[in-house]
């Protein structure tokens, strides 16, 4: 139901200095009022939450541009978004913890993750929410919008600021197709990008690449445009990018171009800031915690990485923001969501030094620094979980968060442990399979690639991992030890040593996707003046080691892996129709099964048969079940989750066993 407006305003009496107000303007039960554990029943709350800063608060010195946005009669900068809450009905069942799940491009995604919901559906629905995992622990459930380049569609937690009016700049990004079209957007994915602000200027450029590793060759202007078509009709489009003959499936452009009026980018952390220690210190807000986690995945939890590294853990009293983050599948990423011309969406110039908690100097920059150096300075460390897949590892530098610049092993500091899921995609393929040659998977980010996508599931570790986090974090017991490939196990590698037996029946990727130094030209954080930006010397990047299948050998083996019926890859190149054979397909990872039987093995294929490894469905099972029981043991999985593994294993034999499972592409 909705609530008047006298209940939304009784929040503006009482609501912090930074925490103007806070509109509510639904509040329903959740799922017809369905009790979670030990009675507990929760309510869905949307709204509106108002925010008013005070640029000469030197604690807000971080947020680029702020000084230079607009202000209200008492020298204050507003700014509101979108707010969303799922809480106990009764503060009497409240645990005391509240998660701030970092919506991802607008969306929530803890439900996704840790409950086995699915974001893409209707919020607040069943599939949405999933099972009991974190209600039934009496957990409140709080997101934001802070993302301002979002289209206005239902569904996404938006945040609306000021702009810089008069300021110019230059934005830039790139993009691949895999199929030849005509233009495209300068937005990446569905955000709206900065407009163009003259379409005759000569500096505006696009460049083309065939492989990450090669620099971009400059396109003349003459064969392209700021235009789309529109009902047949070529029109001049500040917001598109236009070629006539198509642009290239597989190739990597690069455009550039001037702009004006930039966001508030650095709105969105302040406000993360604000809301919860609005929801710890303020006795009269909607949420009250005493233990507040942080939880962001990929584009969300680089956003972690960047609020923690630039000093937003603490508030503008001084006081520590989070407790623990929960930081996964962000690799070595951390930049997008503070600087002038901002575009948070893209990963583009998002890997930057540094990238290891511990401080470092990169002796070919000069720069000096680590991820908790300033929330050590003031005492606001919170606890940290790093998780990954092995995509971070091939494609977003993960292996720089726990290596020297020069790719050997560090120190991870006491407050931080770091976990890899072995053999594993950036987000799990939601079907046993995905066809190579489909381009309908529901993993909306997927593309084609030369193997089925990868389902290897790490879900239910990353649930156990959670339960280790709380109880670290509320009560001091000691999590897992971090479980990650290093270097003096002979279990991170370079390309060139990765050991590729077990998958001579397929192409490999020649190369991980390259992190170079980048040279912004700043002068000011935050404040770029080379756009884009000069390459300098690539980063040293390793990758987990693998076994005689191909599968990787450290880190959380799930039961799958550790009982394998295929190999599991985080990589996937792209498939030959798509263009760019040889070059990785973003976010997404492989699965090679194992033949049935020796005489129907490939050609060059040795990996042993299913077969020959198991002596039937019930001896495969049984196999499923210990190791299940091991990492139940290692508090790496909960015995809760064993039967819907023990379910999903045998649907997977059950589905590679009758013959069903997509073929590879062949072998370029």
């Amino acid at each position: 139901m909705a609530l008047c407006g006298a209940f939304a305003l009784l929040f503006a009496t009482l609501a912090s200095a930074e925490v103007a107000r806070v509109d509510i303007t639904k509040r329903e039960d959740l799922l017809n009022g369905r009790s979670y554990g030990a009675a507990v029943a929760y309510e869905w709350l949307e709204g509106r939450a108002h925010f008013a800063l005070d640029p000469a608060n030197p604690r807000n010195d971080i947020i680029v541009d702020l000084k230079l946005a607009p202000r209200n009669a008492k020298g204050l900068v507003e700014f509101s978004a979108d707010i969303g809450i799922v809480r106990p009905k009764s503060a009497a069942s409240a645990s005391g913890v509240v998660i701030l799940d970092v919506v991802n491009r607008g969306r929530p995604t803890v439900f996704e993750f840790l409950n086995r919901g699915l974001r893409s559906t209707a919020p607040a629905s069943e599939t949405f929410i999933g099972d009991d995992f974190l209600l039934k622990q009496g957990v409140t459930i709080v997101w934001l919008g802070w993302q301002q380049d979002l289209p206005a569609l239902r569904g996404l937690a938006r945040l609306d600021g000021p702009v810089v009016q008069g300021v110019e700049g230059r934005v830039y990004g790139e993009f691949t197709v895999d199929e030849r079209v005509t233009d495209m957007s300068l937005g990446d994915r569905t955000s709206i990008p900065y407009a163009v602000a003259s379409m005759s200027d000569t500096d505006n450029t696009l460049a083309i690449s065939p492989s990450r590793s090669v620099a971009p060759r400059p396109i003349p202007q003459h064969n392209w445009a700021y235009a789309s078509m529109q009902n047949g009709v070529l029109m001049p489009d500040p917001l598109r990018l236009h070629v006539e003959a198509g642009f290239v499936p597989g190739a990597i452009y690069q455009f550039a171009y001037g702009t004006q009026n930039p966001r508030i980018a650095g709105l969105g952390l302040a406000g993360v800031r604000d809301l919860m220690s609005w929801i710890r210190h303020d006795p009269a807000a909607l949420v009250n915690g005493k233990t507040l986690y942080g939880f962001g995945i990929s584009q969300s939890g680089r956003f972690l990485r960047q609020f923690v590294h630039e000093g937003f853990n603490e508030d503008t009293a001084g006081r520590r923001v989070f407790d623990g983050l929960m930081v996964h599948i962000a690799g070595g990423a951390r930049r997008g969501f503070n600087e002038r011309f901002a575009q948070p969406s893209r990963t583009t110039g998002s890997r930057v030094f540094p990238f290891t908690d511990i401080d470092q100097t990169d002796k070919e920059t000069g720069e000096t620094g680590g991820i908790l150096s300033r929330a050590t300075r003031a005492g606001v460390v919170p606890k940290i979980f790093y998780t990954s897949s092995s995509w971070e590892y091939w494609g977003s530098g993960a292996s720089t968060i726990h290596t020297t610049l020069a790719g050997e092993d560090v120190v991870v500091p006491d407050s931080s442990r770091i976990y890899h899921f072995a053999s594993t995609q950036h987000e799990p393929a939601r079907a046993p399979f995905v066809s190579a040659a489909s381009t309908a998977s529901t993993n909306t980010l997927a593309r084609r690639g030369q193997l089925p996508h990868n389902p290897l599931d790490y879900r239910p570790g990353l649930r156990a991992l959670y339960v280790a986090f709380d109880q670290w974090v509320r009560n001091g017991t000691p999590p897992p030890p971090s479980r990650y490939p290093r270097v003096d196990e002979r279990a991170l590698a370079q390309r060139t040593a990765l050991r590729v037996a077990g998958l001579r029946s397929i192409a490999v990727p020649e190369a991980i996707q390259p992190v170079f130094r980048l040279d912004n030209g700043e002068k000011v954080p935050g404040i770029p003046t080379i756009v884009p930006p000069r390459v300098g010397k690539p980063y040293a990047l390793l990758v987990p080691q693998v076994d005689e299948d191909g599968n990787e050998l450290a880190g959380i083996r799930m039961p799958a892996l550790a009982a394998p019926l295929a190999t599991y890859t985080g990589w996937n190149l792209r498939a030959p129709e798509t263009g760019a054979p040889r070059e990785l397909v973003q976010l997404v990872g492989g699965m090679l099964p194992f033949a049935r039987t020796r005489d129907e093995r490939r050609p060059g294929d040795a990996r042993a048969a299913i077969v020959d490894r198991y002596p039937s469905r019930a001896g495969y099972l049984s196999r499923i079940a210990e190791e299940a029981a091991v990492l139940a043991g290692q508090r790496l999985l909960l015995k809760e989750d064993v039967p819907r593994i023990l379910e999903e294993a045998g649907a997977m034999w059950d589905i590679l066993m009758a013959g069903q499972a997509a073929s590879p592409k062949p072998k370029p």
